[in-house]
């Protein structure tokens, strides 16, 4: 299993903002070898979520999905999912909850806290927030958060 767990917003704003394929290819490459080495990879709801667009993120994802890159849940990550789920609704408004609880964010911290590792997002926390944030949920798991710079620092990416 991974070490660290990618969340969706994390690729697709590498893909749309600082490390477009066409201008920075090493980035790909990197993640690509990290997943090799069992370092990085997803969770399968990570995996459908980016399914939603035809874009060169999908293909991406479509290959790396046929080389184990993404996760499929087990039957323990299913049970703590549940968990979350009633934590989830327990704090936040009925609208703000159900919301989070029908993407790819309580999977991938259930898969985090199942198998272990951190979360790589670029969600920030906000504990006043109506809104849930993966760092937030995420504490209360035991998961730790990090965003990609500070995943690409300490896996010592340098693209020249």
């Amino acid at each position: 299993m991974p070490e660290l767990w990618l969340d969706c917003n994390c690729l697709i704003e590498s893909k749309n903002r600082y490390y477009g394929f066409d201008i920075v290819p090493g980035f790909w490459a990197f993640l690509e070898q990290k997943a090799r080495d069992g370092s990085v990879g997803s969770c399968l709801l990570v995996y459908n979520e980016l399914q939603a667009q035809e874009d060169e993120l999908s293909e991406w994802a479509r290959r790396q999905n046929d080389k184990g890159f993404f996760e499929a849940p087990d039957a323990s990550v299913q049970a703590v999912l549940g968990t979350i789920a009633n934590y989830v609704n327990n704090h936040y408004e009925p609208p703000y909850a159900s919301h989070f609880l029908a993407g790819a964010d309580p999977w991938l911290i259930a898969h985090a806290s199942v198998h272990g590792g951190r979360i790589v997002t670029q969600e920030v926390s906000a504990p006043r927030s109506k809104t849930p944030k993966i760092p937030d949920v995420a504490a209360q798991f035991g998961v730790k958060t990090l965003n990609i710079f500070q995943l690409l620092r300490e896996l010592g990416a340098s693209f020249t």
